[in-house]
């Protein structure tokens, strides 16, 4: 892989950065969408040296969208230098979890009390995009709609502090819901068994966006919290072992 094959790699996913984009941020989607994908995979060591090298670039870069990462909380560093990519862990899991379970249910509370019918059809139109996703079977639209569908009711939340604490572990978010994810597309029976979770979530996603709609944000805050924290278990099973 060279310098033109990142740039070409980037360009080509929506709403990604752009040859006009700093060099480490180019980088730093390469390595997030390769871990995303499972190509590259949690506790494998990273070495800015050895990326610069297949990239063909200098290491200052490299080594910048790497800290990014640490920053993140994607990637540990080691004492012996470079990086590796978190393991997962039903601890770190479950911690993580009940953090986007209460963030989440605050924002769902919150959106209720200043939802308008602008915002109520657009998320009556992406329940229904993540439901035409699902017929077709594209759990990777999937995926990405329902990342949309929670972020979308952060900000509705019109909490910047609120928005802030939870874009701050998104990416971890997206780095456990992704393991679940490629694993479902590497084996028939679980995809079968995540296609079941999705139809399932989209009926307590609906039954959110009611209670929302209705002004009632005690009620969306519980299902939501419910929805995540029982959530837990059941990923875990399926992703850490």
């Amino acid at each position: 892989m060279n310098l033109n094959e990142l740039l070409a790699d980037v360009e080509n996913s929506p709403g990604r950065p752009t040859r006009a984009s700093p060099l480490f941020e180019q980088i730093h989607e390469l390595l997030w969408n390769k871990i995303l994908a499972g190509e590259i995979e949690p506790r494998q060591r990273l070495k800015d040296i050895e990326w610069a090298r297949k990239l063909g670039v200098s290491r200052t870069p490299v080594r910048e969208a790497m800290r990014q990462m640490q920053q993140e909380g994607v990637l540990l560093p080691l004492a012996v230098g470079g990086y590796q990519v978190r393991p997962v862990s039903f601890e770190d899991f479950t911690g993580l979890y009940q953090c986007r379970a209460v963030l989440a249910g605050l924002a769902a509370k919150e959106a209720a009390a200043r939802f308008t019918k602008k915002a109520e059809a657009r998320f009556v139109r992406l329940l229904k995009q993540v439901d035409r996703s699902i017929d077709r079977e594209d759990l990777d639209e999937a995926f990405s709609l329902k990342t949309t569908f929670y972020n979308d009711l952060i900000d509705l939340s019109g909490n910047t502090h609120l928005v802030g604490l939870y874009q701050s572990i998104t990416k971890l978010v997206m780095f456990y819901r992704s393991a679940l994810l490629n694993q479902a597309k590497a084996e028939k029976t679980n995809k079968a068994d995540y296609i079941s979770g999705l139809k399932g979530s989209q009926r307590t996603h609906r039954a959110i966006l009611k209670a929302i709609t209705e002004g009632d944000g005690e009620r969306a805050r519980k299902l939501i919290e419910t929805h995540l924290l029982d959530s837990i278990d059941e990923v875990a099973e399926r992703i850490i072992k």
